[in-house]
């Protein structure tokens, strides 16, 4: 659905604002003006584009489901590519872009269908006080939501690893599962990672290449942003390390369980090996002492308990059984 906003004077201004009426007012300085759009609304793109004269790699590039975040210089205008992140409970990260039209005075923005563009609103309702420096203001909130969500997401999949990995020492761990949910969320780290990574450099290019300065007011602002995608990229790494971590670890015990396991039948067919040597020799059809006799009998019985009974003792004691 689309939505329109314009500012003036460091106020909102109500009512209902055609297209064309907001691109005449975003040349007049106290005006500063917010078009959103969704990617199924391609008529009001294409008359935007029209009406500001964008350029049409930069518009293709807005319905385009590929691009990685990343700050594009225009003739005209500044291209921003956003992502945004959700982490369900199950620790699967989706996400949503976002591209932004920067140009002087109005700020156009077409989102895909789970962008949190409902917060980004918020977010400018609770600093309108700071919409007297204009498009970088509208930026900002951009980027302050988007951060906030990859935060959001890290620490959501930083607690389900955690988990995940206390599952490895569990008194029986289902080892398929483990490794499964173990490459999944591998998966969401990738994702995270590629969204949170480059943040940090789109940042400071829009403070240093904004096609409106940014006001030294907000440099405090962004540079607060700039942290926390900072932080969010680095715990994105760590994340990284950790699910590879947990994989060696599963893989690890499931080869120690093997030998645990290999070890016990080992130690049971050498119990079995001496019970069958002894009974093999007492079944030979050749006399000896005590054959066919109660004598003979006793011996065998005895020898094979008395043997199993030592090996059993001997490997239970190093700890072979």
């Amino acid at each position: 659905m689309q939505t329109t906003r314009l500012y003036r004077d460091g106020h909102r201004v109500g009512g209902e604002h055609s297209l064309t009426n907001l691109v005449e007012h975003r040349a007049s300085e106290d005006c500063t003006v917010w078009v959103d759009l969704t990617l199924d609304e391609e008529d009001a793109l294409d008359e935007l584009a029209s009406l500001l004269e964008l350029h049409q790699l930069a518009v293709e590039d807005a319905r385009s489901h590929l691009e990685r975040p990343r700050l594009a210089r225009f003739d005209s205008h500044l291209l921003l590519t956003l992502s945004s992140s959700h982490c369900d409970e199950q620790g699967d990260v989706t996400i949503s872009r976002l591209t932004a039209f920067i140009l002087p005075g109005i700020l156009i923005t077409v989102h895909e269908a789970g962008f949190p563009i409902e917060s980004v609103a918020k977010r400018l309702d609770e600093n309108e006080e700071l919409s007297a420096y204009r498009v970088p203001w509208l930026v900002w909130a951009l980027l302050d939501v988007v951060v906030d969500s990859h935060t959001d997401s890290v620490e959501r999949l930083d607690e389900v690893i955690e988990a995940l990995s206390d599952g490895l020492f569990s008194e029986r761990p289902d080892t398929s599962e483990v490794q499964r949910r173990a490459f999944t969320l591998r998966r969401s780290v990738s994702k995270l990672r590629h969204a949170t990574l480059p943040l940090k450099e789109v940042i400071t290019l829009l403070i240093h290449q904004g096609e409106e300065k940014v006001a030294p007011e907000l440099h405090p602002y962004f540079a607060d942003v700039g942290d926390h995608a900072a932080l969010a990229a680095d715990w994105s790494e760590t994340l990284a390390e950790h699910i590879s971590t947990a994989i060696e670890t599963s893989i690890a015990l499931q080869g120690n369980k093997m030998n645990e396991i290999m070890k016990k039948v080992t130690g049971w067919a050498a119990i079995i090996a001496v019970p069958t040597a002894i009974t093999g020799f007492f079944g030979m059809n050749v006399d000896f002492p005590g054959h066919n006799e109660v004598e003979g009998l006793i011996a065998s019985v005895s020898l094979v308990i008395g043997s199993s009974v030592v090996l059993y003792l001997v490997f239970k004691r190093r700890d072979w059984l």
